[in-house]
């Protein structure tokens, strides 16, 4: 019996073949749909604007059963999705019910079409563009020209890519129509395009409509940075508008419209309408974070104000309180208190309407693998408004740690206390200083940050590292990134990723300190190992345990296939490759320095929720045929060591 329900157990779990939905002779279940003769179009596009679909794979999954009115209506449905693509005689020559394995209750539906001959564009004119030059030599190439199949999308598409091409060069109350008149006989269409351009307009005086408590003179400031009054109207303008108006971070929502035209000036003013939001948020739970290598169990409490003393001000202040344990709490090699406490304060528009300023301070205390760190962060930034995708904040920063509890570090045999060890290199007894200019740049191209199908993302971060007095490290430290997306159809999106890190010493004796390397590891990097454990490492005492001590070099990067497996539920597979360097103090080629390329693959989970995808990813480590398992840096004694084979990753978000 234990047997038994194991079985069942493991079936209603994989839900592969074990459970078989069953319906009725008069209500059967849809098992398998197929559509035959399909080959102008995609057939899974096609079916899936059916409203008759076969039963899921999953035991979760609702089973479907046969209506015949629903059947009826997609026979419908098919022929209006060939009409809309240029085939209008397409037809529908039959829909048959197939049991399955002789079981009536259970039906495979069978759509046979005939696509026919689809129709071309024969004639294609647009009458009246000659009255508005500037819209015709910016209009371009339309969506349908003389030859295509003609289909309803491109049809509509071409007429209003006139109209934004009017729209767009002040012909503001420009009106477009148009005319297909199709001939089935000769599978041929004539299309006209009539435009009435109208007068040219100009953009005219920008007002607001918001409360009294909102800084009127800023947001008409920020709309002014796109429209300029006595220019020629452009639409397009009002939606740039309505980002930089939005990006003060104040409002539940913002319009950017356009009032009635005025005749005796041939203007259009614009009105900037504010959707009103509470300024002030507070925000409280509890988190626990659960890795290979830690465990940590928090309070959090955030307190936000979007009007700080007035003119749109931002303060943030967030405190977290907990505890870690290193690796897990009944085995621990380290464990104890940990926080942080932060406050970021935002003045837009602080030196015109182009520049912020932004000023951060953070006090934390914190436990790493093989040290514990007291640290006080301040950082003075600048964000540029460039544009909606551009991304540029020079910043300068200050970080001070103070370590402890790093016990001794085994070298060959014999012990040195790590006072003067690789894990405070370059630092003062003690304390490291980082004093430093950071300028970060970065373009986001993608459709959507948190869920993301298509697009492309660069940036560039480059940091130059001070000297105070006798206190700080002097390096150059270069961080470029790319991650790109393929929509490959359905829920299929091929996404690549790339990261090149490197840290140059200048004019400085020895390693730079720990708390500025380079390490890699965990689920947004070589998922072939834990956060932080695809490094150099040393043998520490108590213990003993392996510790990560970073490097000045990184190659980091990955491509993953994602797709669909029901509902809101994905899966991915994927394959990283990394390469790390040791930690040098000299100012040589960081590349020579670098361990062998280290490959994983592995697969994962993925639930999609508004704040982006609940990932589960699971990376096996490829044998290298180098380092056989262990992982080695020339230039580096004593450091061969064996992680996992296998990592487990738990994060939410978008991970490349």
């Amino acid at each position: 019996m234990p047997r038994a329900a194991a079985l069942a157990l493991a079936c209603a779990i994989g839900a592969t073949g074990c459970l078989h939905a069953r319906g009725t002779h008069e209500e059967p279940v849809v098992v398998d749909m197929r559509l035959e003769g399909v080959h102008a179009v995609k057939a899974s596009a096609l079916q899936g604007r059916l409203a008759t679909q076969p039963s899921g794979r999953w035991a979760w999954d609702e089973p479907q059963k046969l209506d015949p009115d629903a059947l009826a209506a997609d026979v419908r449905r098919i022929e209006a999705y060939y009409r809309e693509r240029g085939y209008y005689d397409a037809r529908v020559v039959s829909t048959d019910q197939l049991p399955v394995d002789g079981d009536p209750g259970r039906v495979k539906v069978v759509v046979r079409v005939d696509e026919g001959q689809p129709v071309h564009v024969t004639k294609l004119v647009v009458n009246g563009l000659d009255a508005a030059p500037e819209a015709r030599a910016k209009l371009g190439r339309l969506p349908l020209r003389e030859g295509d199949v003609f289909t309803d999308a491109a049809y509509d598409g071409a007429r209003s890519a006139i109209a934004t091409a009017l729209a767009t060069t002040g012909w503001a109350t420009a009106e477009v129509t148009q005319h297909a008149t199709v001939l089935k006989e000769t599978h041929s269409v004539e299309v006209t395009y009539d435009v009435n351009a109208g007068r040219r307009w100009k953009f005219g005086p920008v007002d607001v409509a918001a409360g009294r408590q909102l800084p009127r003179g800023r947001i008409v400031d920020q709309a002014l940075a796109v429209i300029r009054p006595g220019d020629w109207f452009d639409e397009s303008k009002l939606e740039v508008a309505r980002t930089r108006v939005s990006a003060l971070g104040a409002f539940g929502g913002v319009r950017v419209t356009r009032l009635a035209p005025d005749p005796a000036r041939g203007t259009i003013a614009i009105l900037v309408v504010i959707q009103r939001a509470p300024f002030r948020t507070i925000r409280a739970g509890p988190g626990l974070g659960i890795e290979a290598i830690r465990w940590d169990a928090h309070v959090l409490v955030g307190w936000q104000d979007r009007n700080f003393y007035g003119d749109l001000r931002r303060l943030d202040t967030e405190l977290r309180l907990g505890y870690a344990w290193f690796p897990t709490p009944w085995n621990a090699t380290n464990h104890g208190p940990v926080g942080l406490a932060s406050a970021d304060l935002l003045q837009p528009a602080a030196f015109g309407r182009w520049v912020d300023a932004s000023a951060r301070i953070e006090l934390e205390k914190g436990i790493e693998q093989g040290y514990d760190f007291w640290a006080q962060r301040t950082k003075l930034s600048l964000p540029l408004r460039i544009a909606p995708r551009w991304r540029l904040v020079p910043s300068y920063n200050l970080e001070v740690y103070e370590l402890s509890n790093f016990g001794t570090v085994v070298i060959g045999g014999p012990t040195q206390t790590t006072s003067s060890g690789a894990p405070i290199e370059n630092c003062k007894g003690s304390v490291c200083l980082l004093s430093y200019l950071e300028q970060v740049i970065a373009w986001d191209g993608r459709d959507d940050a948190l869920n993301t199908r298509r697009g492309l993302y660069v940036a560039l971060s480059v940091q130059e590292g001070l000297n105070i007095a006798s206190y700080g490290y002097r390096y150059l430290r270069l961080l470029p990134e790319a991650r790109v997306f393929f929509p490959l159809g359905g829920q299929t999106v091929l996404a690549l990723r790339s990261r090149v890190g490197a840290l140059i010493p200048i004019s400085e004796p020895g390693a730079p300190p720990i708390v500025a390397r380079f390490f890699a590891g965990g689920p947004l990097s070589m998922r072939g190992y834990y956060y932080r454990r695809y490094s150099p490492m040393v043998l520490q005492l108590p213990g003993p345990v392996w510790n990560p001590v970073g490097g000045n070099g990184m190659v980091d990067g990955g491509a993953e296939l994602r797709f669909g497996l029901s509902g809101n539920l994905g899966a991915a597979v994927f394959v990283d490759v990394g390469a790390i360097s040791d930690a040098s103090g000299l100012p040589t080629a960081w590349h020579s320095r670098l361990a062998p390329p280290q490959w994983a693959a592995g697969f994962g989970l993925r639930y999609r929720t508004p704040f982006g995808p609940l990932r589960v990813d699971v990376g096996v480590r490829l044998p290298d045929g180098v380092s056989h398992g262990h992982l080695t840096f020339p230039h580096v004694p004593y450091t061969p060591h064996s992680e996992p084979i296998i990592a487990v990753h738990f994060t939410l978000g978008e991970g490349l």
